[in-house]
Parts: C-alpha cells; sequence; structure tokens
C-alpha cells in the first residue's frame, strides 16, 4: 500500500505528493536521521564502535587533566584579553559548534568563527564585562584523545562585581597542535559531567 508524504516546502513551492511505500515509511519525520544512526551503529561490528582505543593509566589520566584544564585557562586568558584573533588559530578546532538556547550552530570557517567571538566580545563589553574566569570542577577523560572539561564562567564587570555565574561544559579533541575545543554548551551551575 502506498501512502501520500507531502514535501515540507509544499506551501511556497507547488509539489507533487512523494508516495513512499507503507513499509518503508518509518523512514520519514524528524527522528529519521536518529534511526539511521542507531540502525548504522548497531550493525557495525564491535571492533568499530569501540574504536580500538587504547586503556591509558593512572598517569595518562593525570596529565590529560593538568593539559585539559590548562587549554580552558589559556581560553579565558585569550578572551579576557580581547584577543579574538589567537581564538580560532590556538584554541577552537574549525570546524567547531556551539550548543545554545537556539540549538547547533556550527561555525564551518575561522572567519565565522572570528566573527562570533568578535560579536560576543561587544555585546559583553556594551553590559559592563571586564574579564571572564572558569572554574574547573572536573575533566572527564574520554580517551586519548578526547575529553569533557565541565564547570562554571564567572563574569565580572569591569568595576570587578560579579555579572552572572553559569554552568559550561566543553568537548576537546587532541590535535597535532595540542587540545582544541571542538564544542561546547551552557548549562545550569550546579551541573557537572563526570565520567562515573
Amino acid at each position: 500500500m502506498l501512502l501520500p508524504i507531502q514535501a515540507p516546502f509544499e506551501e511556497t513551492v507547488p509539489a507533487r505528493p512523494l508516495w513512499i511505500p507503507a513499509s518503508a515509511r518509518w523512514l520519514v519525520g524528524s527522528r529519521c536521521a536518529v534511526r539511521l544512526a542507531l540502525i548504522a551503529m548497531l550493525a557495525a561490528p564491535p571492533a568499530v564502535a569501540v574504536a580500538r582505543q587504547p586503556a591509558l593509566t593512572a598517569g595518562d589520566v593525570a596529565r590529560i587533566r593538568t593539559e585539559v584544564t590548562a587549554a580552558v585557562d589559556k581560553y579565558y586568558s585569550l578572551f579576557s584579553q580581547h584577543n579574538m584573533q589567537a581564538l580560532p588559530e590556538e584554541i577552537f578546532n574549525i570546524p567547531w559548534i556551539v550548543i545554545g538556547g537556539s540549538g547547533p550552530q556550527p561555525d564551518l570557517t575561522k572567519e565565522q568563527a572570528l566573527a562570533r567571538f568578535e560579536g560576543s566580545l561587544k555585546d559583553l563589553v556594551a553590559s559592563g564585562w571586564g574579564k571572564s574566569i572558569f572554574t574547573t570542577e572536573n575533566v572527564c577523560v574520554l580517551n586519548a584523545n578526547a575529553a569533557i572539561a565541565s564547570g562554571y564562567n564567572t563574569r565580572y564587570k569591569t568595576d570587578g562585581s560579579v555579572m552572572s555565574v553559569g554552568g559550561v561544559s566543553y568537548l576537546f579533541g587532541k590535535t597535532a597542535a595540542g587540545w582544541k575545543v571542538v564544542s561546547y554548551t551552557g548549562h545550569a551551575r550546579g551541573k557537572v559531567v563526570r565520567c562515573d
């Protein structure tokens, strides 16, 4: 049995309905990509799913935590010095994705990332911002090339008073140039990403 499926743009562009067999209707809809990804993950051999990550020693984990914490501190230092040019060069992996209130927003080029950072700086300075400090509450080491730094960002006004405090988690990836931010998201101050 064939069922009509309307194209999502039908209101603005006249189009013929698409005809999809009833047995394939589960592929249609906003959850299609999630369903296909789950099928791909379940069909993949176990060695691929695990990605053959070598086991880390306690010393490896401690070293990675120190390196990732230093990378977050460098980011906040550069931002507070208004050195936006350094961020897409030294701190952020390009492309990278910020996940905010509007959902995932990728910056695919260094120019896009720089424009985002400069816009953020302009808005912050206009509201009386002076500097930001990140307090790392935990670094979850996922493997030798991935870690999540979780904690909170304290923004200070130029007079030294606290402007805001908010939770933030950064996904870091290890590159040839060192640890770089791949993505980040804000969240409630009390949420901390833990490994256990």
